[in-house]
């Protein structure tokens, strides 16, 4: 097992390689130094023959990732805005071309940046405590990291449009009803079940395999078009200065938050 400062590499033998999301005083949140880690570790794996299958996860059962890190996201002004967003399409594009199969195994809650780097995976099984939305629109911004674009061609266009304008998070159930999801399966024992599944699926020709998936990539991913308007629009989102004045009033919130649960808590004490 080797590891990085965010993201935990896992050998299980027999060319099943996960990849752990590992940032829990943060909940697991992206910020620059979490994806460009990951691209790093991407480029090795391009290249890695050892790697059969990877499976993306977290080190925690409560959450895959609460998406972007507030603290970052408050200060970025509409002139990096739409650069940030350009190297997200970047890096998590490398994890949708890698020349293996992807499995993503989400536990828990699964919003905005890691739900957008989890539709990047060839297959999505989800545990039955998964929670999933991109919740953007809460704070003035739309998603950057090609979730309106995966989203819409995994669950449908309409779909895709409810979650979005309403900022829904939706459950294991309802994700693997619309198609979000392949499979729901229990908490309990599913890190192995993921294993299983990925055992059965070595048995098969790995060349095979990785043309079929270039080929069926090639009928949903063929325009770049919808990307390039995706980083307009993350930039002109943060040029108008809404998502900063959003995101500290969000911020303020969450501290009043914390200050009545610990005076509660002092209180019962």
């Amino acid at each position: 097992m080797s590891e990085s400062k965010y993201w935990i590499v896992e050998d299980h033998k027999m060319g099943i390689f996960w990849l752990k999301l590992n940032r829990p005083e943060k909940r697991n949140a992206f910020n620059q130094a979490v994806a460009l880690e990951l691209g790093n570790i991407l480029d090795k794996f391009n290249n890695n023959a050892e790697i059969r299958i990877l499976i993306l996860s977290s080190t925690s059962e409560n959450f895959f990732s609460a998406g972007a890190d507030i603290d970052w996201f408050a200060q970025i002004n509409g002139e990096e805005a739409e650069e940030i967003s350009k190297k997200s399409h970047d890096i998590f594009g490398k994890l949708q071309e890698l020349p293996f199969p992807v499995i993503a195994a989400i536990k828990g809650v699964c919003i905005t940046a890691g739900l957008e780097v989890t539709l990047c995976a060839d297959v999505i099984y989800v545990a039955d405590n998964a929670k999933l939305g991109l919740i953007e629109t809460v704070f003035g911004i739309t998603p950057g990291g090609g979730g309106t674009q995966r989203l819409a061609r995994l669950v449908g266009p309409n779909r895709a449009k409810e979650m979005i304008f309403n900022a829904r998070i939706i459950g294991a159930e309802e994700a693997e009803r619309i198609g979000l999801a392949n499979a729901m399966f229990p908490l309990d024992g599913f890190d192995e079940k993921i294993d299983r599944i990925a055992r059965k699926m070595l048995m098969n020709d790995p060349g095979a395999i990785s043309r079929c998936k270039k080929l069926v990539n090639l009928t949903t991913y063929s325009s770049d078009e919808g990307f390039r308007e995706e980083q307009k629009s993350f930039n002109i989102s943060f040029a108008s200065g809404e998502p900063r004045s959003r995101l500290t009033e969000y911020k303020k919130q969450q501290e009043r938050e914390k200050r009545r649960k610990e005076k509660k808590a002092k209180k019962n004490a």
